[in-house]
């Protein structure tokens, strides 16, 4: 009997990945169609000024006290010496929901802050724009680039009918990035590029008073097409890519380097871990003996009363 279930639910599996092969033969063959949404941008050798900016964060506990450590890392480049900065911050009882949003909130925080003291050409962020503080307030290009997609902000935005039923139909079988990859490569098997391609930009929603565009961007062929969202001019979009396309090969295939490199060195390792447990466990312990003396002053006094 459960030998026969087991069958029965494998062969089950099998005719749906049978029929997910065939609609998605069927879709990248009328990927041909909407090539025109994809639009080819020549890397630029001009020298580009930038900050980018990532966050690490980790939450520890003692005794029934709870600290969560936020480091925002920040690589600032504006005469071809790049040199990085961490921030850190300590909050207490928060949860994790609030501790993600709050480091989001800080990334872009200090982003603006050095931004202000430093002339650049655009400002790099991890993760989307939508939904954080302070983004609105700057004046020079945002370019946020989202490496898991939790979402499908860019297909719900899309206004041209035909290009919005086609990854409509897409989404019912892969994610979308996978839908706008396919477009991306019919493209370049098509027209032979090795350039850097966005698929057209749409206003995803808003920040303040300021829209947000966004597309989806490949560095590199082959390689799966990131979620990006800006904000600023929607003229120098392609200006900003073109100038992020050089710094977008190496280490990670199809990221910008200044984000991967951030990313490192935003993680909060094991040796501060342990610095600050170490701190915790001092002083939380004075607190504890405090609570107990307290308790027991008081255990007294109420025995002094009662005689």
């Amino acid at each position: 009997m459960f030998n026969d279930v087991v069958i029965n639910m494998l062969e089950l599996i099998e005719t749906r990945i049978a029929q997910m092969r065939d609609r998605a033969l069927n879709l990248l063959s009328d990927a041909g169609n909407f090539m025109n949404y994809v639009i080819e941008v020549a890397p630029s050798r001009e020298f580009t000024r930038f900050i980018a900016v990532d966050s690490g964060f980790t939450e520890l506990s003692y005794l029934g006290f709870r600290i969560s450590i936020i480091n925002i890392a920040l690589l600032i480049n504006v005469d071809g010496k790049g040199r990085v900065v961490n921030r850190f911050d300590a909050l207490l009882g928060i949860s994790n929901e609030e501790l993600e949003r709050a480091a989001l909130n800080m990334e872009a925080q200090y982003a603006l802050e050095y931004s202000r003291s430093f002339s650049v050409d655009v400002v790099l962020l991890d993760g989307a724009l939508i939904g954080r503080s302070y983004v609105d307030r700057f004046s020079i290009p945002v370019l946020a680039h989202v490496k898991d997609v939790k979402g499908n902000r860019y297909s719900q935005s899309i206004t041209d009918i035909e290009f919005r039923d086609y990854v409509n139909r897409a989404l019912q079988v892969m994610e979308e990035p996978l839908a706008m990859h396919m477009v991306m490569e019919t493209y370049r098997a098509r027209y032979k590029s090795t350039n850097a391609l966005i698929t057209k930009p749409y206003i995803v929603g808003r920040v303040g008073d300021r829209e947000v565009y966004g597309f989806y961007v490949q560095y590199l062929p082959a390689t799966l097409p990131i979620y990006t969202e800006y904000m600023g001019d929607p003229g120098m979009i392609q200006q900003v890519i073109s100038r992020m396309a050089p710094l977008s090969t190496m280490p990670r295939l199809g990221y910008p380097a200044p984000l991967y490199i951030v990313d490192r060195v935003a993680k909060v390792n094991a040796d501060f871990r342990g610095m600050v447990r170490l701190i915790m466990e001092k002083l939380g312990g004075e607190v504890l003996s405090e609570l107990r003396g307290m308790y027991l002053r008081m255990e007294l006094n109420e025995y002094v009363k009662s005689r």
